[in-house]
């Protein structure tokens, strides 16, 4: 899932947003923060229940593409402040749904040379395979981690 948000939202909010504003700077120095800091900034593609919204405000019948950003913004949000590296499968199909009716909205709106879904598609079609996670933990379980000490601490006793 941080592959689509790092790289497809991030690709469509900047392509959105290089419709508005044309000079902006190369889209390797814009992340999904400042793209919606710009697009705040600009004010043009309004959410229905205006900036800085919650996934409870936003309701399935909010299609604008300013309710796009805001989703784009909140599963940014959610994926990167997260404090556990899991998302059960619930949740996961959950945005996989809102993200790929999002991207077609995209597709509609920026008519990109590679379509945002087929990217999408695309990603969600690679499978790891239970054996390819096994050698992935057996190797993650046998490497050995050196730690260098520059300075030594020396602790009063108690």
């Amino acid at each position: 899932m941080g592959i689509v948000v790092l790289n497809i939202l991030a690709d469509a909010s900047y392509d959105l947003l290089k419709q508005d504003k044309p000079n902006i700077r190369p889209r390797r120095e814009c992340d999904i923060t400042n793209l919606y800091s710009e697009h705040r900034n600009l004010n043009k593609h309004i959410p229905s229940n205006s900036w800085g919204g919650s996934w409870q405000r936003i309701q399935n019948t909010d299609l604008a593409i300013g309710d796009d950003i805001e989703r784009i913004r909140l599963t940014r949000n959610e994926l990167q402040h997260s404090r556990i590296f899991h998302l059960d499968d619930t949740r996961f199909n959950e945005l996989c749904n809102i993200l790929s009716d999002l991207l077609k909205r995209f597709d509609n709106h920026n008519k990109p040379a590679i379509l945002y879904t087929d990217q999408l598609n695309k990603i969600l079609a690679k499978t790891v395979s239970a054996e390819e996670v096994k050698l992935i933990k057996n190797e993650i379980f046998g490497m050995t981690i050196e730690v260098d000490f520059e300075h030594q601490v020396n602790l009063p006793a108690q």
